[in-house]
């Protein structure tokens, strides 16, 4: 059965709306992407993305708090480098938030033209 708007507020509730941002999202996509076992550098989101120093250093900082992405070393011939890779924790929001939209988007589908 379809869902109903009842239903996608029902289930809102589930999800962590700290994580509704564009950038978080862009983020958490953008490592969930990844083969497993591997990590992204900073320059390489940022590239990826196109989001600024302060944008993308705010939105990582609160998504390791949330303990959705972890950090960690990797070494460079210039030394060390910090590197990116989405938690279990981040990816299992992660498909809560996209089977959350796909009720929502079917929603609208359902419902065009009628306002």
């Amino acid at each position: 059965m379809p869902a109903s708007l009842p239903d996608i507020v029902s289930d809102s509730k589930a999800l962590n709306s700290k994580v509704f941002s564009l950038p978080r999202l862009l983020i958490l996509s953008s490592l969930d992407e990844l083969p497993e076992r591997e990590s992204a550098q900073y320059r390489e989101l940022k590239g990826a993305l196109g989001l600024g120093d302060g944008v993308l250093f705010a939105n990582l900082k609160a998504l390791l708090q949330m303990e959705y992405i972890q950090e960690g070393e990797a070494k460079v011939e210039e030394g060390n480098m910090t590197v990116y890779s989405i938690a279990k924790e981040g990816k299992e929001e992660l498909k809560r938030l996209r089977e959350w939209f796909l009720k929502w988007i079917n929603l609208g589908g359902e419902n065009e033209g009628h306002k």
